[in-house]
């Protein structure tokens, strides 16, 4: 049965930002917006016992795009608004060869150890094949949101979806309803 939700942020929570046509993550307040369908999804989530996590690749703070001050600022945005057990983002880019970077599960092993949870009873929403990557790597299912500017590729997701509320028809979500 489904106990752990693990969210990527970008794409998920919030609108991307397009930057010179590359998908890119908001790097300050002022760009980080929620999604309405998040919303939507939050409000049906909220009435759940499930121990909700986010987990998010932010290397705009290594590459010296974001400042860890800003992350900060939307990190209080973010728990302002929703009530997440708690939300880890990597600041690390490729090039640093992180345990923690997804598509290495680093983040999502960390939460199941730090909260002694059971990977056969979580799931992982995300919108890229890095997400999708990392699910699998810790064992755990996987659910990826088709958004216009991302291909899963040939990672094969346990669920596909096109809308986040849509998650509450598939089989693990089933009994939360």
């Amino acid at each position: 049965m489904l106990k752990t939700l693990f969210l990527d942020r970008d794409g998920i929570i919030n609108e991307i930002v397009m930057r010179d046509g590359v998908v890119s993550s908001p790097r300050t307040t002022a760009e980080f917006v929620i999604r309405p369908d998040f919303i939507e999804f939050y409000k049906r989530l909220e009435s759940t016992s499930l121990t909700v996590f986010v987990v998010s690749n932010q290397p705009d703070v290594s590459r010296g795009g974001t400042k860890e001050d800003d992350l900060a600022l939307i990190v209080d945005v973010m728990n302002s608004r929703f009530k997440f057990t708690e939300i880890f983002h990597c600041t690390h880019d490729d090039s640093d060869h992180c345990k923690c970077r997804k598509p290495k599960p680093g983040m999502i092993l960390g939460f199941l150890e730090k909260y002694h949870l059971r990977s056969d009873e979580a799931i992982i929403i995300g919108d890229s094949y890095k997400d999708i990557l990392a699910g699998k790597a810790a064992g755990i299912g996987t659910v990826y949101l088709q958004q216009g500017y991302n291909a899963v590729g040939t990672c094969e997701p346990d669920y596909v979806v096109n809308k986040l509320t849509e998650v509450f028809s598939l089989p693990p979500f089933m009994h939360l309803s």
